[in-house]
């Protein structure tokens, strides 16, 4: 919270908004010096079970402590909108809880240094707090730090990238640290076209696209900056979506390594081929071919980055709703998600591939049924533990939004204005499990969170941290068998 503390003290912001970080500061301060007391006897040793149940409560705990500012500051008044917002922020879905008026009066009343908090809190869940916690912090002789980067990191493997747990850490930030700079820098130079792109904006906005997360600085999101800064943000969205070990080959010149990964290729066909097919189909509702391919280049990029920033309202603008094939094609991206091993959420574009290859070979089999049919990645065999994983993982995956579908639509205050339509509620859940943002119908990109439950408000949240952390830690967390002596 030293970030949006000094935020406060540059703008000279009243003193409720510094006391509101020092009383959370503080009260961690005394809680570490506390559990220090309290260490393990015996057995110190990390298991898979303890880095799964160390990682959940982590993100749980942050969302905690995280939201007090908002509350002591007075901004929100409300604790589930407030939890909702961080968690939102930390998990990087960028779905926001507040009226478009809240988000105003924050950024018109002394408020920066709360939407800097909440932007912050993308750039510190992008890549993970704990993944940072691991690039400082001794590294244990028996290798348990990795348990953690596995429960905390994105997509179906995990691994180091060289063989020490804290160098992979250190080497993980550092590129991410040098492109939220070089983000930072660009977005400075297209001041010079744009007016409405302050130094203030460009941290906000570089935060967010860093982490893929997508809060702005207003609920007009990117609709109101000059096309440049528009290219500049959908460009390093893109870039973010990449599995960060390819720019660490790119590094040491392993060029071998990143011409034969088949998820780049893949995603980026998937990429030039949606935005080809969008561009085509929503000529007609722009000035010229220009505006189209701009927004549906943004439009593409935010959502298979699942960062949630937008520039046109697709969904019912001024323009009007976007043709069906063109959101069906949002759709898949939404679920489809970006990189393993990137910031990005959804179900990752590694896991649709050995997805589409295991069906393959099922098919295979039932044609043959004596041929041994092995599933490649990058021309290697995949382990079946891999295959077996990810197919467990898109039934749960998939029984789980459908399941926060349903309950978030008992009861919302959405039916009293005729908005509690069957594709805001599926949208919704989706937007959150694969950390997105923005959905379809009252939850798209002119919409929001702010009209739901307190009840659909907790659900989203569980939903949002279950989907940042690909949902088997906090299941771990809650189950018995995890807390059983012995295991």
């Amino acid at each position: 919270m030293i970030v949006p503390l000094i935020t406060a003290l540059v703008y000279q912001e009243k003193i409720m908004n510094i006391i509101s970080y020092l009383i959370p500061m503080g009260g961690l301060i005394v809680i570490g010096a506390l559990l220090g007391y309290f260490k393990p006897a015996k057995d110190t040793r990390m298991g898979a079970r303890e880095g799964y149940i160390i990682v959940s409560l982590s993100w749980l705990l942050m969302s905690l402590f995280g939201c007090l500012p908002f509350l002591i500051s007075g901004y929100i008044d409300d604790f589930f909108t407030a939890f909702f917002e961080i968690a939102s922020g930390f998990t990087t879905t960028g779905a926001s809880a507040l009226t478009g008026d809240q988000l105003l009066n924050m950024l018109y009343n002394g408020g920066h240094s709360l939407l800097m908090w909440r932007s912050f809190s993308h750039w510190i869940g992008g890549m993970g707090i704990l993944v940072f916690i691991l690039a400082i912090i001794l590294e244990s002789k028996d290798g348990s730090a990795l348990h953690i980067l596995r429960a905390e990191s994105p997509g179906p493997q995990v691994g180091k990238i060289v063989s020490k747990m804290k160098i992979s850490s250190r080497i993980l930030y550092l590129i991410y640290v040098a492109m939220t700079l070089l983000e930072i820098i660009a977005l400075n130079i297209c001041h010079i076209f744009d007016e409405n792109m302050t130094f203030f904006d460009s941290l906000i906005m570089s935060f967010g696209t860093a982490g893929t997360g997508g809060f702005a600085t207003t609920p007009a999101s990117c609709a109101l900056y000059a096309p440049c800064s528009q290219y500049v943000i959908a460009i390093f969205m893109l870039l973010f979506s990449i599995n960060f070990s390819i720019y660490y080959w790119i590094i040491i010149k392993n060029f071998k390594d990143v011409l034969h990964n088949e998820e780049l290729r893949f995603f980026l066909i998937v990429v030039i081929i949606s935005v080809a097919m969008i561009t085509t189909q929503i000529l007609h509702l722009y000035a010229n071919t220009e505006e189209a391919f701009r927004h549906a280049f943004f439009t593409v990029a935010s959502l298979v980055s699942t960062t949630g920033y937008s520039t046109t309202d697709y969904w019912s603008g001024i323009q009007g709703t976007w043709p069906i094939f063109s959101l069906m094609i949002l759709l898949f991206l939404m679920l489809c998600g970006a990189c393993a091993g990137s910031t990005a959420g959804g179900l990752k574009q590694s896991r649709m591939l050995i997805l589409g290859k295991y069906t393959g070979t099922k098919i295979k089999s039932m044609i043959s049924p004596r041929s041994v049919e092995v599933i490649r990645l990058d021309g290697k065999p995949l382990d079946k533990k891999v295959v077996d994983s990810t197919v467990a993982f898109f039934v749960l995956y998939i029984m789980v939004m459908l399941v926060c579908a349903l309950l978030i639509s008992i009861y919302n205050p959405l039916m009293e204005k005729d908005y509690a339509t069957p594709t805001t509620m599926i949208t919704a859940s989706l937007s959150c499990i694969s950390n997105i943002g923005p959905g379809l119908g009252a939850v798209g990109p002119a919409g929001g969170f702010s009209d739901f439950s307190w009840f659909s408000k907790l659900v989203l949240t569980f939903e949002m941290i279950a989907g940042r952390l690909e949902l088997y830690p906090l299941f771990i967390l809650f189950s018995r068998t995890t807390w059983k002596k012995g295991l």
